[in-house]
C-alpha cells in the first residue's frame, strides 16, 4: 500500500481550510437577494437562515448533492475499515481520496448556495442539526473515558458491548451527523456560521484521517472537543441572547472536569487550570463584563455537562442493549 507524508497534507488541508472560509465570507456578500427576504427570528426552534418558501431547485440541489456526499464519505469508511493502520507520520491513497471527496463538496455547497442558497433547514427541524451533534461529542466521551477517565481522569465503569459499540458505530454516525450538519446551512458569512464551518471542516479532516496515528491523538481529539465552547459562544453573542456564558463556561467545564485529563499530567497544571476557570465564570456571571448575567444565574454552566454525562450512560447502555440483542439472532 502506497503511502504519503501527513504532515504535507496536514500543512495542505489547513491552508484549504482558510481558502474555503474566505470563500464563504466571499460568497454571503453575493447572497444579498436571499437575504432581504428572511423572516423574523422567533426564538430557539426557529432557524434564522431560510427561505419564505420552498424553493424546488433549492431543495433537489441541497438534498441530491447531501445525499451524493453522504454515500460518498460512507463508501469510502467502508473501504478504509479494510485498510491496517497507518505508522506514525504516514497517509494513505484512500485517506487522500477523502480529503479530496469532502473538498469537492465543500465547493459544491458554495456554489450551490450562490445559486439557490436553502440547505436542508428547509425541510427539516433545527434540533435535528444540533441533536447530531450532541450525540458526536456523547460518542467521543463514550471512546475517550478508557484512556482518560469521564470524571477528573477516574474512568467510570459503563457496559462493555456499550463501549464496543461505539467504537463500531462511531466512523458511520459521526459522518452522517458531520455531513447532514454541513448541508442543513447555507454558507452564510456570520462569524457563527464562518466558525461553525470551519469546525466542520476540521471535523472533516479528522474523519478523512482514519487509520492513521493523527487520527487518534489525544490533543488533537480533546481541541476538536473544546472548539464547539468558543463556537457556541460566538453564536449565542450574535442571537442577542444572553445565553453566551452558559454555552461557553458549560462546555468548557467539559474541559475542566474530562478534557484536560487527556492532555495535562501535571497537577499543579491542573490545579492551576480549574483554578482560572472558577475565577472566570464567577467574574462573567457576576456581570464585570458588562454581560447582564448575575451570579444567580451561575448555575447555568451546569446545564450541558449534566444533559451530555447523563447521555453517556444512557447511550452506553441503549448500545449494550443492542449490541447484545444483535449478537443472540
Amino acid at each position: 500500500m502506497k503511502t504519503y507524508d501527513l504532515k504535507k497534507a496536514l500543512i495542505t488541508s489547513f491552508s484549504m481550510m482558510v481558502v474555503f472560509v474566505v470563500g464563504i465570507y466571499l460568497v454571503s456578500l453575493t447572497l444579498g437577494r436571499f437575504q432581504a427576504t428572511l423572516l423574523p427570528d422567533t426564538g430557539a426552534a426557529w432557524y434564522y437562515w431560510k427561505l419564505p418558501q420552498i424553493s424546488v431547485l433549492a431543495t433537489v440541489t441541497a438534498w441530491g448533492l447531501y445525499i451524493m456526499h453522504q454515500v460518498s464519505v460512507w463508501y469510502l469508511i467502508f473501504k478504509l475499515k479494510n485498510q491496517p493502520e497507518l505508522e506514525a507520520g504516514k497517509i494513505s491513497s484512500l485517506n487522500i481520496k477523502f480529503l479530496v471527496v469532502n473538498g469537492v463538496f465543500i465547493l459544491l455547497h458554495l456554489l450551490q448556495t450562490a445559486l439557490f442558497y436553502d440547505g436542508l433547514a428547509q425541510n427539516v427541524p433545527v434540533m435535528t442539526s444540533q441533536g447530531s451533534v450532541i450525540v458526536m461529542l456523547v460518542i467521543m466521551l463514550i471512546m475517550t473515558n478508557g484512556r482518560r477517565g469521564l470524571f477528573f481522569g477516574k474512568k467510570v465503569k459503563l457496559p462493555s458491548k456499550g463501549v464496543q459499540g461505539a467504537f463500531k458505530v462511531h466512523s458511520y454516525y459521526i459522518a452522517w451527523a458531520l455531513v447532514y450538519t454541513f448541508w442543513f446551512h447555507p454558507t452564510e458569512g456570520t462569524w457563527g456560521h464562518l466558525l461553525g464551518f470551519l469546525y466542520m471542516f476540521l471535523l472533516m479532516l479528522q474523519m478523512s484521517l482514519g487509520k492513521t496515528k493523527f487520527h487518534k491523538n489525544i490533543n488533537w481529539i480533546t481541541l476538536l472537543e473544546v472548539y464547539v465552547a468558543f463556537h457556541g459562544a460566538i453564536v449565542a453573542i450574535e442571537a442577542a441572547n444572553g445565553m453566551w456564558p452558559m454555552f461557553m463556561f458549560g462546555f468548557l467545564m467539559m474541559f475542566i472536569v474530562t478534557g484536560m485529563y487527556g492532555v495535562i499530567s501535571n497537577k499543579i497544571a491542573l490545579i492551576g487550570a480549574s483554578a482560572i476557570y472558577i475565577v472566570m465564570s464567577a467574574l462573567v456571571f457576576s456581570g464585570v463584563f458588562g454581560n447582564q448575567n448575575t451570579i444567580s444565574d451561575i448555575q447555568q454552566i451546569t446545564w450541558i455537562p449534566i444533559i451530555l454525562y447523563a447521555l453517556v450512560f444512557v447511550l452506553a447502555w441503549i448500545l449494550s442493549l443492542v449490541f447484545s440483542i444483535k449478537k443472540s439472532k
